[in-house]
């Protein structure tokens, strides 16, 4: 079973910068979509591009696992082309991953992942630039930091045209790196947006007496996943809240069985396959206007309360993998 630390350590945690996590967001293309025009596709190959140098100079060597496919664009030229027959000739995209090797139980994978892919004619700040500066950010303040299981950093692609991305990773990990298992995994999927006015904030799922009491104010994130997930939930709540400096948690894990509405992030492969999972979420289209929108940037976001929310998510990731005290065994065998 997966269990926490009692506490945690504030290092990693105050080492978020506000300003490196804003510059990182703002360099990322706003046209990144693989079903978009030419520029959009363009600008998606020139994300992979620069997230692997900028995890390059953070001092990682980024694992390129190459996802095969092929856009409807592509179906279409080939059939004109006479060539339906042989099909079109595949295309590869890829995620990208970094991790942080455990101590004691490094077998045990904490997973982090967050999509960088947008949707055309979106910019998308808050979807997903907001879940991949996180990332980012997390590789550089945990990098080399002592924890007792392994934490992977996985950025996936393709996730706007279903998954994809996570999909191929949750389908391949358990053949690749047999010796290990996912023990917990988090999509963190826009964490930026926030609105303080009663009644911008909406649900999927009404007032459900005595369980659930829907929120009517933006001012929290939500961590959504399944009830078999819950006390799960509850420790990545407890650790996120612990480092967050204000921003609460709305646990969203009562029902039995998911609902759409809580599948739609690249948690939702790993949640199939009983791995406890969760998507870190503002609630996107419950209550961004901008969703999937042009006016989707940085401009509406709140970096105050977003950078507080990295923070938070420095804190549950440390405490999901534990901690390892500098002055213990476990850190020296590090």
């Amino acid at each position: 079973m997966l269990t926490c630390a009692a506490g945690v350590r504030a290092g990693p945690v105050q080492d978020v910068s506000p300003e490196r996590v804003e510059a990182t967001l703002r360099s990322l293309p706003t046209k990144r979509a693989a079903l978009g025009d030419e520029e959009h596709v363009k600008g998606l190959r020139q994300t992979e591009k620069l997230l692997t140098e900028k995890l390059r100079e953070i001092g990682y060597d980024p694992i390129v696992q190459k996802i095969e496919w092929v856009s409807p664009v592509q179906r279409l030229n080939s059939a004109e082309k006479d060539t339906a027959r042989e099909g079109p000739p595949p295309e590869f995209w890829n995620n990208l991953i970094v991790e942080i090797k455990g101590g004691e139980l490094a077998s045990e994978v904490v997973l982090i992942g967050a999509h960088f892919d947008a949707v055309a004619q979106c910019p998308g700040a808050d979807d997903n630039g907001t879940g991949t500066a996180a990332l980012v950010e997390l590789a550089r303040v945990l990098r080399d930091h002592p924890m007792k299981r392994t934490v992977r950093l996985v950025f996936f692609n393709l996730e706007e045209i279903g998954l994809i991305g996570s999909r191929h990773h949750a389908a391949t990990q358990a053949a690749e790196r047999p010796d290990e298992r996912i023990v917990a995994m988090v999509s963190l999927e826009m964490l930026g947006y926030f609105c303080l006015e009663e009644g911008c904030q909406k649900s999927p799922v009404g007032p459900i007496k005595g369980v659930f009491e829907p929120p009517t104010k933006g001012d929290t994130l939500a961590a959504v996943t399944i009830s078999a997930h819950q006390e799960f939930n509850r420790r990545f709540s407890e650790g996120f809240e612990a480092g967050s400096d204000g921003i609460k948690i709305t646990r969203f894990d009562f029902m039995p069985v998911p609902i759409p509405d809580i599948l739609r992030s690249d948690h939702a492969p790993f949640l199939a396959q009983g791995v406890p999972s969760i998507m870190l979420t503002d609630t996107s289209n419950f209550r961004n206007p901008h969703y999937h929108k042009p006016t989707d940037t940085i401009e509406t976001l709140d970096m105050d309360r977003y950078v507080r929310s990295v923070r938070g998510v420095v804190s549950a990731t440390l405490a999901l993998a534990e901690e390892i005290d500098a002055a213990s065994p476990d850190a020296d065998a590090k």
